[in-house]
C-alpha cells in the first residue's frame, strides 16, 4: 500500500509539541545555568518593557500610619524602555523526490523522518538562543540580523554590569589563598550592595581557573580555610568556582567566542530574576501567540518541494546589577 504524505498533520502546534517531547534534551551551558526551564516565560505582546523586568528590588522605610506611601525605588523617575524582540527563523528544504520516496515508507518511518527535520531545526534555534544568552551577560546583545538587503546588527541594551579588579592578580607569585578568599568576599559585597541579591555563583575562564587551581593545589595544606580542587570546580571556604567552557560562533566572520574570557571570572546572583522570554511568533498559522518553537511547511514550485520554516522569538533578559566581571589575570 502506498501512503499519501500529508505533511500538514505533522506541523500542527500539538503535533510539534508531541515530537519535541520525544527528542533528547539539548545541552546549552549558559541557558542551562543562568536561564533554566524555571526561568523561561512566554510573553504574548510584540514588545517587552525591559526597565520593569530588570528593576532591582530594595527595601524601603516603613510609613507612619495615616501618612503618604513611599514611592517604590526609581518608580517616580524611571521611564520604561520598550524592546521589540527580533525572531529567529531558519529553514530546511524537502524536495518533491524525497516526498515521493516517503510514500513508500510506513507511517512510523515518515514520523521519524519529520522528527529528524524538526530536531535539526530546534538545535539551530537553541544554539542561536544560547549565543544571545551569552551576550546578554555583558549587559548588551549585539548580534547579526538578516535584512532584505543584507545584514545589520540587532542591538538590545540592558545597562552596564559590575566589575572588580583584585589588588593582586590570581597568577601573581605572592598571591595567597587568603587573598583569593578576600576577592570572593569583595565580589559578593559589590553585587549585594548594588542589587540586593546574594546567592552568588562563580564561573571562571580557562586561564583564571588554571591559576586558581594551581594556587589551591600548592597552598591547600597551609591554608587557614578548607580549599580543594574537585570535579565540580574549586571550592574555597564555602565558595565554588566552576570552569565554564561555553562558546558561540559569529555568523558573519565565522569566529568562535568564549562566553567567559580566559582571564576573567563571572559572578552572578542566582536569586536575581534572570528571565528568558519567548515572545509572540509572527505567524498566522501559529496563532500569533508566544511559544518556544514552531515549524510550518511552505510548498514551493521551483524547485518543487516543501520548505520547512522553524520560528522562535527568544529574548534573554539579565539583571545587569546582579552580574560582576572580575579581571583576575
Amino acid at each position: 500500500m502506498v501512503l499519501e504524505v500529508n505533511l500538514r498533520k505533522y506541523f500542527t502546534p500539538k503535533a510539534i509539541a508531541q515530537i519535541l517531547e520525544t527528542l533528547p534534551p539539548l545541552e546549552t551551558p549558559i541557558l542551562d545555568r543562568i536561564y533554566p526551564e524555571s526561568r523561561r516565560k512566554q510573553h504574548q505582546l510584540p514588545v517587552l518593557g525591559i526597565d520593569e523586568i530588570t528593576a532591582v528590588v530594595k527595601n524601603v522605610p516603613v510609613v507612619r500610619r495615616g501618612t503618604q506611601a513611599v514611592p517604590a525605588p526609581g518608580a517616580d523617575t524611571r521611564a520604561i524602555t520598550y524592546i521589540e524582540p527580533q525572531p529567529v527563523e531558519v529553514s530546511t528544504f524537502i524536495t518533491a523526490k524525497e516526498l515521493n520516496d516517503l510514500k513508500l515508507l510506513a507511517e512510523t518511518s515518515i514520523q521519524n523522518y519529520i522528527a529528524g527535520k524538526i530536531d535539526y531545526l530546534r538545535q539551530v534555534i537553541r544554539k542561536t538562543t544560547e549565543a544571545l544568552a551569552v551576550q546578554s551577560l555583558k549587559g548588551e546583545i549585539s548580534y547579526p540580523m538578516k535584512t532584505l538587503t543584507g545584514f545589520d546588527t540587532y542591538t538590545v541594551s540592558f545597562g552596564p554590569t559590575l566589575s572588580y579588579i583584585p589588588t593582586t592578580k590570581w597568577n601573581a607569585t605572592d598571591k595567597t589563598i587568603a587573598d583569593l578568599l578576600k576577592d570572593l568576599l569583595e565580589i559578593t559585597k559589590v553585587i549585594k550592595e548594588n542589587s540586593g541579591y546574594g546567592n552568588i555563583r562563580f564561573f571562571a575562564g580557562s586561564d583564571a581557573f588554571l591559576a586558581l587551581a594551581n594556587l589551591v593545589i600548592k597552598q591547600a595544606g597551609e591554608a587557614p580555610v578548607k580549599a580543594e580542587v574537585t570535579e565540580k570546580g574549586v571550592t574555597l571556604a564555602g565558595f565554588t568556582i566552576e570552569y565554564l567552557d561555553a562558546v558561540y560562533t559569529d555568523y558573519i566572520n565565522n569566529t568562535t567566542y568564549s562566553a567567559i574570557d580566559s582571564d576573567k571570572v563571572l559572578a552572578i546572583a542566582m536569586d536575581a530574576p534572570f528571565t528568558l522570554w519567548y515572545c509572540a511568533i509572527d505567524d498566522i498559522e501559529a496563532g500569533l501567540v508566544a511559544m518556544p518553537f514552531y515549524a510550518v511547511p511552505d510548498t514551493k514550485k521551483n524547485p518543487s518541494g516543501v520548505e520547512v520554516v522553524a520560528k522562535s522569538k527568544p529574548l534573554p533578559v539579565p539583571v545587569p546589577k546582579a552580574i560582576c566581571w572580575a579581571d583576575v589575570i
